[in-house]
């Protein structure tokens, strides 16, 4: 019997030690993740530049599109009041979806290249030209180069 206790209390002892143990290295590697993390997460200078741009370009085109239609529409003769208010919108859009890619969402990132090719179909449509309409696609590249590196940090 007192064989018995020693042995449980061993045992216990052992499970205690050691979770305590685990327990401490679990924590350290936790923080290392942490910091490792902070230090990786880093959104470059290009990354950034560029979506502080597309923040300010998408606000100014909603808005001279919902106020001002007229003078695109005087400019491209296809370009109806309602073509202007849907690119509005997805101007507005684009704002939410660079303020998801600036916090790390991968939806930010999907979203920017569904809008790339909505508005690339639009400006076709609007007999823009696909040489001409080349251009609105340059904002989707960017975006792969600078968050290609970087997409293991978007959740």
């Amino acid at each position: 019997m007192l064989e018995q206790r020693i042995n449980v209390s061993y045992c216990v002892g052992v499970c205690v030690k050691y979770t305590f143990k685990s327990r401490d290295v679990m924590d350290n590697l936790a923080a290392d993740n942490i910091k490792e993390a902070e230090v990786q997460k880093q959104r470059g200078f290009w990354l950034s530049a560029f979506l502080i741009l597309m923040l300010i370009a998408n606000a100014l085109t909603a808005y001279i599109y919902m106020t001002n239609p007229e003078l695109v529409m005087g400019l491209y003769p296809r370009a109806t009041a309602t073509v202007l208010y849907l690119l509005a919108v997805i101007a507005c859009i684009n704002v939410i979806l660079a303020i998801g890619i600036w916090a790390w969402r991968k939806w930010g990132v999907v979203g920017f290249y569904i809008s790339i090719v909505i508005v690339f179909a639009i400006n076709l449509y609007l007999g823009i030209g696909f040489l001409a309409s080349m251009p609105g696609l340059v904002g989707g590249v960017i975006i792969f180069f600078t968050t290609k590196k970087r997409w293991q940090h978007f959740s």
